[in-house]
């Protein structure tokens, strides 16, 4: 399946599921975001920005920022942001791009390796010891969440649901 309709599936699959994807041409917000980053975003993950608008939603073990033109100053921006004692001070300069937390409720980051060679950009997505980072200045992946957002994206499609969860905080 090629990344575009992978991506579109993933989206009904997650809508299915009660999380509020919207449609929406990001592709100018997108490109503000892509441009403070050293390298290129996945592919699939470049369509998903592109063309969605969300809240944060956990999937798969990872709770995703929210994303949208309503949400411009949201973690997605935080992350690239480089601000003095932020987890982006380290992790952008050492090829990480953080798009989310663990969904255990860890204030670790869960990030893009922007730093491997991988097929259409679509690259691991790891996590960091956000304490490692505060504490000691040094980057320390703990482990590989999972190969790609490619792979996130078909396991979750793939599957029954389970790994999608989205709490609604407004009344």
């Amino acid at each position: 399946m090629n990344p575009d309709d992978l991506v579109e599936t993933f989206v009904s699959k997650l809508v299915d599921h009660g999380v509020p994807v919207q449609a929406q041409d990001n592709l100018e917000l997108f490109a503000r975001l892509e441009q403070q980053l050293s390298k290129r975003m996945p592919q699939s993950f470049e369509h998903f920005l592109s063309h969605y608008s969300f809240p944060a939603f956990d999937v798969g073990g990872i709770t995703l920022f929210a994303w949208g033109p309503a949400v411009e100053a949201s973690e997605f921006f935080g992350a690239t942001s480089r601000a003095n004692g932020s987890l982006s001070e380290l992790l952008v300069p050492a090829g990480l791009f953080q798009v989310g937390r663990p969904d255990t409720g860890s204030f670790d980051a869960i990030c893009f390796d922007l730093n491997d060679k991988a097929p259409n950009r679509e690259h691991r997505l790891v996590c960091a010891d956000h304490e490692q980072i505060l504490c000691n200045n040094r980057v320390r992946i703990t482990r590989e969440v999972w190969p790609s957002f490619r792979k996130l994206a078909e396991n979750t499609v793939e599957s029954d649901g389970s790994s999608i969860y989205y709490e609604c905080l407004e009344e």
